[in-house]
């Protein structure tokens, strides 16, 4: 497969990410939003099972312990992110959903990595950005939709899908720490079975009865669980082989953008200055963060140019 083919697929993925923003806004309306997520995975989890009877040697103690893990990480993002998206738009929550990006080097910083400073320069665009998608009608000249974006509401669902993206974060850390040396089919595997048993189990604590799926849920469900679940995650796994993880991280920072434009051509969402200028912002975060900067650019020390190895954290 060649790079151009590969990217082209990556960015599909983008595209079918972005547009389970609208789904999942327009599912909670009905449906519980715990129990939608226990569908969606229990969809993406069916198609994995002939795998894990075909490979059940590799369910080794790490494999069970990092999926389980990874899972918990998993259930923490999408739960706080579903139920988010009762309360904010699908183009807002698509824009910080996207801050996992940036945060990744951050948490870095748990396991003494240092960010480098273009890390923290996209840091400082996206918290910009942030402020003004969740608080820019009280800025003059910022045109928003009042009702939406000023309600205690609104700003509920903005944290709940923050914390989403620092879940998200943490995941994608957890997997590059622990994950890369176990067999990948099988990691995710059970970590799509872990987020399955913690949706249904949390449903039946707090949400039964649940009254039974309408038809437009369980298509919802079906295009969640196995198209932009199953279907993404095979795809991702093997198309990262061909292209750079900075060069996905680029691709998949598309995202938010597509998340917008079905927002706004789905529900109708209107694409405000207080929308596009904040999210701009946040998207120029991600890309600034991710793009390594021209030599004459990083800092110096003592008339040296600091390490590439210095400034990316690995050091």
């Amino acid at each position: 497969m060649t790079q151009r083919r590969a990217d082209a697929l990556l960015v599909l993925i983008s595209v079918i990410w972005g547009t389970t923003f609208a789904v999942v806004h327009e599912s909670v309306a009905t449906f519980p939003a715990l129990a939608l997520i226990a569908l969606r995975f229990g969809c993406a989890a069916l198609v994995f099972v002939p795998v894990l009877v075909r490979e059940r040697a590799a369910l080794r103690r790490p494999v069970l312990g990092i999926g389980t893990l990874l899972g918990v990480l998993l259930f923490v993002g999408f739960a706080t992110q579903t139920f988010g998206l009762r309360y904010t738009t699908p183009s807002r929550a698509g824009f910080i959903t996207g801050l996992n990006v940036v945060l990744v080097p951050l948490l870095g910083l748990l396991f003494g990595q240092r960010p480098a400073q273009r890390a923290l320069v996209g840091v400082a665009l996206a918290v910009v950005g942030l402020g003004i998608l969740s608080w820019g009608c009280r800025l003059p000249g910022i045109q928003c939709v009042e009702a939406v974006a000023t309600t205690p509401y609104s700003q509920l669902g903005d944290v709940l899908v923050l914390v989403c993206a620092f879940a998200f974060a943490m995941h994608i850390v957890a997997v590059g720490r622990w994950a890369t040396q176990l067999p990948v089919v099988a990691v995710n595997a059970v970590q799509l079975i872990v987020v399955m048993l913690l949706a249904g189990l949390t449903t039946l604590a707090v949400d039964w009865p649940v009254s039974f799926p309408t038809p437009g849920v369980w298509a919802a469900a079906l295009y969640l669980g196995l198209v932009a679940t199953a279907l993404v995650f095979a795809l991702q796994l093997n198309l990262q082989r061909y292209t750079s993880a900075t060069h996905t991280a680029l691709i998949f920072a598309l995202e938010p953008v597509f998340a917008a434009l079905f927002s706004w051509a789905w529900t109708g969402e209107a694409l405000t200055a207080q929308v596009l200028l904040g999210g701009s912002l946040m998207l120029l975060g991600v890309v600034a963060a991710e793009v390594p900067w021209p030599a004459k650019l990083a800092p110096r020390r003592s008339g040296r140019v600091v390490p590439k190895t210095v400034l990316d954290g690995d050091a």
